[in-house]
């Protein structure tokens, strides 16, 4: 079917890349009407020749050049070739391959490209004691070629983790290795890192940085922040030995924190007053500082697995307040701290109202956690909620059945969900308390709007 609107209401699509008048020529100018209207939309800076437009993107970092392949087919992947050798190399041991051909071949690599300028560098290698100065000298290499986005992977393979204590990397200041001029991405996996030395330059350029199953100290976790000032995302997984993470003040450009099962850690205090985005899975922490936490926009809480009981943490006053946030997950742990501060809840998190989704990962489904939701829903206002996703338990054996002809019927709360337009529930089985979920006493004004079609449901 093909509808034909009116000429009012067609508007042409205007080109990413328009001349401006003031480019055209003095000969454009004099032009005919037709000509002026084609030269005023012609795409300029697609119809250079391919030298030119490499030569244009040689002078873009690397982020802002990747992001011209969305302007049309003829810009895109065209970043990858603005140097004339491979901008992007993956050292990375192939299956089956000896580690001393994989360093043949790597040198060889090396030796043919020269010391040109180079976007990214990934090495996936376990050099264990004999091969260390090898890694030394790719670093080097890295810097001297001015990297951008640097990705360094030392772990053993899965099947044959390295004994303890042979973990560790070159005995060389690592953090002086990637002293590169251009370096804003560093991901980091697989060894031990140690506090940067006193001669330690500032990274400058530094945006992004990766720690995983990484053994670090809280000093040295403090000093490499406090040398990059442009540090935007921050990504801690696995790190073993943190005990008290702490962002300073100079972190103030710090928009992203992720913190990923840091089994040792306690207490955790954030000054970072652009902060947008926090996300923590892992066992809940004794202490949550965060500063000026009313900028946060997308908030992710979760214990990471089944809890035992509610261990003491003061999670619910310092998230509270979230007047911003706009996506909210939470676990099932997370919904039970929610609830068992009853009427303090509601002073801390008194109105969400500019949450427009919600998640809800529920690693159970009894009784209570069906009351945990409910009472999340008395408790929290969500007037602007949009998305409401759910994820329910993946095991197929309800360890509760024996107790469905026992169920006491839970009153679904009255809350108008006046803005909702999506629900979906993933891991549907049919379970007793997952049908009351459904909504088999839903409001009236939900079951209208499924009838009417301004609201969709999956499962």
């Amino acid at each position: 079917m093909t509808f034909l609107l009116p000429d009012a209401m067609r508007k042409k699509k205007k080109p990413r890349w328009t001349a401006e008048p003031s480019l055209a020529s003095a000969d454009s100018a004099g032009a005919g009407d037709s000509s002026s209207s084609a030269a005023a939309g012609a795409d300029r800076l697609t119809d250079l020749p391919d030298a030119l437009r490499l030569h244009i993107l040689s002078f873009l970092p690397l982020k802002y050049a990747v992001r011209t392949g969305v302007l049309s087919r003829d810009w895109r992947n065209l970043w990858k070739y603005r140097w004339p050798h491979p901008s992007s190399l993956d050292l990375s041991v192939a299956a089956g391959e000896r580690p001393e051909d994989f360093l043949d071949r790597v040198g060889c690599c090396l030796r043919h490209r020269g010391r040109r300028r180079l976007d990214v560098l990934r090495i996936a290698f376990h050099p264990g004691l004999r091969h260390g100065p090898e890694v030394i000298r790719w670093l080097e290499y890295a810097s001297a070629c001015g990297v951008e986005d640097l990705h360094v992977d030392l772990s053993p393979p899965p099947p044959s983790p390295a004994p303890v204590g042979r973990r560790r990397p070159p005995r060389r200041d690592f953090f002086h290795l990637c002293e590169s001029p251009n370096l804003s991405r560093l991901t980091v996996c697989g060894f031990h890192l140690s506090c940067p030395a006193a001669h330690f330059k500032r990274l400058s350029s530094l945006e992004i940085l990766c720690l995983h199953s990484i053994s670090i100290t809280d000093a040295a976790l403090r000093r490499i922040i406090a040398a990059c000032p442009r540090l935007r995302s921050l990504d801690l997984r696995y790190c073993r030995d943190l005990r008290r993470i702490a962002i300073p003040a100079s972190g103030f450009r710090l928009a992203s924190l992720t913190i990923v099962h840091c089994p040792k850690v306690s207490e955790l205090t954030v000054s970072a007053p652009g902060l947008r985005s926090f996300r923590f899975s892992g066992a809940y922490l004794t202490s949550y500082c965060l500063d000026n936490s009313s900028g946060l926009e997308d908030v992710y809480m979760s214990s990471g697995g089944l809890g035992s009981g509610l261990p003491r943490s003061n999670w619910v006053k310092a998230i509270g307040r979230l007047s911003n946030v706009k996506v909210l997950t939470l676990c099932s742990l997370s919904l039970q701290y929610i609830t068992v501060s009853g009427a303090n809840a509601i002073e801390e998190f008194r109105n969400f109202r500019n949450l427009r989704e919600l998640q809800l990962l529920m690693v159970m489904m009894t009784d209570s956690n069906l009351t945990d939701i409910y009472s999340f829903f008395t408790l929290c206002r969500c007037p602007s909620l949009e998305r409401l996703f759910i994820e329910l338990p993946t095991n197929m054996y309800d360890p509760y059945m024996e107790k469905y002809l026992e169920v006491v019927e839970e009153k679904p709360p009255e809350v108008a969900f006046e803005n909702l337009k999506v629900i979906k529930m993933n891991n549907f089985k049919g379970h007793n308390n997952e049908i009351e979920l459904e909504g088999r006493n839903q409001p009236h004004n939900l079951e209208r709007r499924l009838a009417e079609g301004t609201l969709s449901y999956a499962r």
